[in-house]
């Protein structure tokens, strides 16, 4: 007769399971990211008095302007991220602003920890690079 795993040990392994198969990979974080980097320029660079006049001139939507950059802003942060894979979850680090094509651009940089986990990312620390 075959020995049966007790339940607790059979639920943890379904638990387990179903994180592994739940993790979200780099697509899901480059669409997460590039939300989040929209929602946050149109916070920044939004207000009023915020643009430099000429650029005020040319953009007369500028919460638009940055929901239309959505897949760009999220393959950029793709490519400025480093993601580390635990098979239940991966944890994503990201330094926007602070070296490369955005480092003359006048936003200051932050360095963000990502945790992608059940389908879900939940930012852990955002925090501005000295």
């Amino acid at each position: 007769m075959a020995q049966r795993l007790p339940l607790p040990l059979l639920l943890l392994g379904g638990a387990a399971a179903l994180l592994a198969l739940s993790n979200p990979g780099p697509e899901d974080f480059s669409h997460f990211a590039g939300e989040q980097l929209s929602e946050r320029g149109i916070d920044e660079f939004c207000r009023d008095g915020v643009l430099p006049l000429m650029l005020q001139f040319v953009v007369k939507d500028c919460p638009r302007l940055f929901r239309s950059q959505r897949a760009a802003l999220g393959d950029l942060a793709l490519k400025l991220s480093q993601r580390r894979n635990y098979g239940l979850f991966s944890l994503y680090t990201t330094e926007v602003g602070s070296t490369g094509l955005l480092a003359d651009l006048p936003m200051p940089g932050y360095r963000l920890d990502t945790l992608a986990l059940a389908g879900q990312f939940i930012v852990l620390r955002a925090e501005p690079l000295r």
